[in-house]
């Protein structure tokens, strides 16, 4: 028998390898029909059946719902169910899948109706109050909730009729069966060139196995040799053939496969039935429920003792790619399926070999949401929507909601996509610890029919792929009066307390009409830090383009990022624990569209948080992270305020190394600024560092970073040597700011030495009292000697000297 949809289509997994880190530099994949595993496909678990796996056939059933209990016991564990699994934590994206194959990839540029003007961003007032819909909000988390749990009120109590149907010994046997790995070796080495043949090897090799091994040997030699016949299928020209035609050809379509199980089972005095039905497969998928239902599948049916199992060896043997492309890939779980499973995308015609204690219709089959094997697998408990493909949004609200419960070593993703193109901002899950599942928010742009995909893993495999598990339909034909979207957000969002201030409701940011840079307000708990960094659309960082720092006064995280030109960006805030000393994992991020940006453009100076714990300001420069070299210097300057209490000092790196005597801090009492100057030595890229701390303590801190574009010298300058006593004095220098004196001239010396008793000088190592202090200001003229010059100062109540500054001699 020829069938139309005759095998599934393969879905890549989802690829989270490249996450970043930040720090200490910065820190989500291909989606395949199920993670296969070849040892344990019901989820690592020989001797008993997965977490929930009874509760769903014992007692689910929800009013006026359709039942896909299966005949299984309802009793394990000395006669109790075992209950799911508690989720503990919360798994956000990492990234989001391309519409390539089901890829993570948030490279991908869609169209986008959800933002918020940096106008808003930019003046954002101290209340923090919009009137923004809030994931976190309980009123609404409680209304949405209860809106979808309204018809699981009331339960219909199921028994189940054949309770030794999948008891322990059978799962121990199947499981046997596929962890044997001299069985797969034995198999695969046969090369038979007959059917004939290949039945008196089986008849062979099977003496002394169960029924159970027996049938193993048939379904891998198929799913093994057999290649599904693709180009037939797809030009629509499949014919019907012999079993020896599929034998010695190796292709076929899945009447084929299901024909030639039914042969070797025959003459192996196996009792199997051929079972023709629909299933949701290839065509199925391109075309939607929307596609006639007509009987388009065959598979079979084995007796073992006295229950029938479900053998799917087309599906078992591999699926077919998004290029067209039949990939093998040999899959136990279609081996003895659960019938509770399998009904998701296969219904047989005469409704008895559904196996269920309560057998659904065509309409109900065709309502169910496409379910994958990786969905039982990971043990997924699906909350709402019950067993309905075609969601709506929730009344009133622009989003729709499905909530889902995961045992705690599983981690969720979820892709949201329309005429397989992602929406941007388009989904966001949050694990809801009241009710301990997760809320899964979707929320259109745009009219059509959406596709919702959920994907899943264990944490414990230390995997990158994140394996599809169930598919949704939302269809919108008009859209809600204010659509909104959502940033991207990852798992330690969550797990750092951390929440969104603003902007809400939007995972875009417009820069424009004059505006300089984009706000994201965070608030986070006192033992969480913060950084971020912005992207072009190269995935390219941008030097000079964030400002992220903690404001005390409103207790809150202030994140600024300024593009340095038109175009789109991705603003990503990482985060981390203080007392951990590892990297900065990703928490959140947000797409920035600059338009009609300024030239030259905002930047920042690299800023560290004790830059705003000290209350420092710039006054100059302003507005930028660079400072323009001037024509004809030797040196640059950069002002700033500071409260009285603390102190400053700075330091110029060229190739990371520190340029001696390259810069010099000093305070101007008359502007109450701190004068921070600069001399490099060389022509490039420079960094100018300002430390700062307060008066009392010991060492300085990192406070900002500058840079500097060094063109040409025009004459190359050291400054002073400068001394503690001189910081702690804030002293300054008039002239001369060169520390090199020649030998032998007159030089006038200019400083500003508060509060002094008394102040010399050292010439060729004499101690010279002079004239010409007077008012805290030092103003004489000295002879150079050969030697270092050095000022020194006493203070009240000391009765020694402290050197303030030297200057060298050439």
């Amino acid at each position: 028998m020829g069938c139309e949809f005759g095998i599934h289509k393969k879905v890549a997994p989802i690829d989270t390898s490249s996450n970043r880190t930040v720090n200490n530099s910065v820190n989500s994949g291909i989606l395949r029909q199920n993670r296969t595993s070849i040892n344990n496909p019901y989820n690592n678990v020989i001797l008993k059946p997965p977490d929930g796996f009874l509760e769903h056939s014992s007692s689910i059933l929800v009013k006026n719902i359709i039942s896909l209990t299966t005949t299984e016991p309802d009793e394990y564990d000395n006669g109790k169910v075992k209950k799911n699994r508690k989720v503990t934590f919360e798994q956000r994206f990492s990234r989001e899948p391309t519409s390539d194959s089901r890829v993570v990839n948030t490279n991908n540029e869609v169209a986008n109706t959800s933002i918020l003007s940096s106008d808003h961003a930019n003046n954002h007032n101290d209340s923090l109050e919009d009137d923004t819909i809030s994931l976190s909000d309980p009123l609404t988390i409680e209304a949405d909730v209860n809106h979808l749990l309204i018809a699981t009120y009331d339960y219909v109590e199921m028994t189940d009729v054949i309770p030794e149907a999948f008891d322990i010994s059978i799962l121990q046997q199947r499981q046997d069966a596929i962890d044997n790995t001299s069985y797969r070796s034995i198999i695969q080495s046969w090369q038979p060139d007959s059917l004939e043949q290949l039945i008196k090897t089986i008849k062979t090799f099977r003496k002394g196995k169960s029924i159970i091994d027996q049938h193993w040997i048939v379904f891998y030699w198929i799913t093994y040799n057999i290649n599904y016949d693709v180009v037939a299928f797809l030009a629509d020209t499949v014919a019907e053939q012999s079993v020896e035609d599929t034998f010695r050809t190796k292709i076929g379509v899945c009447g084929d496969f299901s024909g030639l199980y039914k042969y070797l089972c025959d003459k192996l005095d196996l009792e199997c039935m051929d079972i023709r039905g629909h299933a949701k497969s290839f065509r199925y998928e391109m075309r939607g429920v929307d596609a006639t239902p007509i009987v388009n599948h065959a598979w079979n049916v084995v007796k073992i003792k006295k229950y029938w199992y479900i053998i799917e060896s087309t599906w078992g043997a591999g699926s077919i790619n998004k290029q067209k492309q039949f990939v093998r890939e040999v899959n136990p779980y279609y081996f003895l399926i659960r019938p509770h499973q399998i009904i998701y995308d296969h219904l047989p015609k005469d409704e008895k070999w559904q196996l269920l204690e309560t057998p659904i219709s065509m309409s109900e089959y065709l309502q169910l949401p496409r379910i994958f094997p990786t969905y039982f697998k990971l043990e997924l408990e699906l909350i709402s929507p019950l067993y309905q493909e075609h969601m709506t949004l929730i009344k009133g609200k622009p989003y729709a909601l499905i909530l889902l419960r995961t045992p705690t070593d599983v981690d969720i993703l979820a892709r949201f996509e329309i005429n397989d193109k992602l929406i941007d901002g388009g989904s966001r899950i949050v694990f809801d610890d009241e009710h301990q599942f997760y809320r899964c928010y979707f929320a259109p742009n745009s009219i059509g029919k959406h596709k919702i995909s959920i994907f899943g893993k264990e944490t414990i495999s230390n995997a990158i792929l994140y394996d599809a598990a169930i598919d949704f339909t939302l269809d919108i034909d008009k859209l809600p009066e204010n659509p909104i979207s959502y940033p991207q957000t990852w798992k330690d969002f969550h797990n750092f307390g951390l929440k969104l201030i603003s902007p809400k409701n939007t995972h875009l940011i417009k820069v424009s009409n004059g505006m300089t840079y984009a706000c994201i307000l965070i608030r986070a708990p006192s033992d969480v830090e913060l950084v971020g960094y912005l992207y072009n659309s190269d995935e390219q960082k941008i030097i000079g383009a964030q400002h992220v720092y903690y404001d005390q006064q409103k207790d809150l995280w202030n994140c600024k990022f300024a593009p340095n030109q038109n175009g789109l960006f991705k603003a990503t805030v990482f985060g981390k624990k203080k007392t951990d000393t590892g990297n900065y994992n990703n928490v959140i991020s947000f797409k920035i569209e600059a338009t009609e940006i300024i030239s030259p453009p905002l930047s920042y100076p690299y800023i560290w948080q004790i830059f705003h714990d000290l209350n420092l300001t710039i006054d100059t420069p302003q507005n930028c992270s660079t400072l323009t070299w001037p024509e004809n210097a030797s040196y640059v300057e950069i002002l700033m305020q500071a409260p009285d209490d603390i102190l400053l000092s700075c330091g110029i790196q060229y190739n990371n190394i520190k340029v001696e005597n390259g810069s010099l801090a000093q305070f101007d009492h008359e502007k109450n600024l701190w004068q921070l100057l600069f001399a490099p030595e060389q022509i490039g890229q420079h960094e100018l560092v300002i430390f700062a701390k307060r008066n009392t303590e010991e060492n300085f801190q990192c406070a900002a970073k500058f840079y500097l574009n060094v063109t040409q010298i025009y004459q190359a300058m050291k400054f002073p040597t400068i001394y503690r006593q001189f910081q702690h004095t804030k002293c300054r220098i008039y002239e001369p700011l060169n520390g090199i004196l020649k030998r032998d001239t007159t030089v006038s010396i200019h400083c500003f030495i508060p509060n002094a008793d008394d102040v010399n000088l050292t010439v060729d190592s004499n101690w010279d009292k002079i004239e010409g202090y007077k008012n805290s200001v030092l103003k004489t003229q000295i002879t150079v000697g050969s030697k270092d010059l050095i000022i020194q100062a006493k203070y009240e109540q000391e009765s020694t000297f402290k050197v303030l500054l030297k200057y060298s001699v050439q």
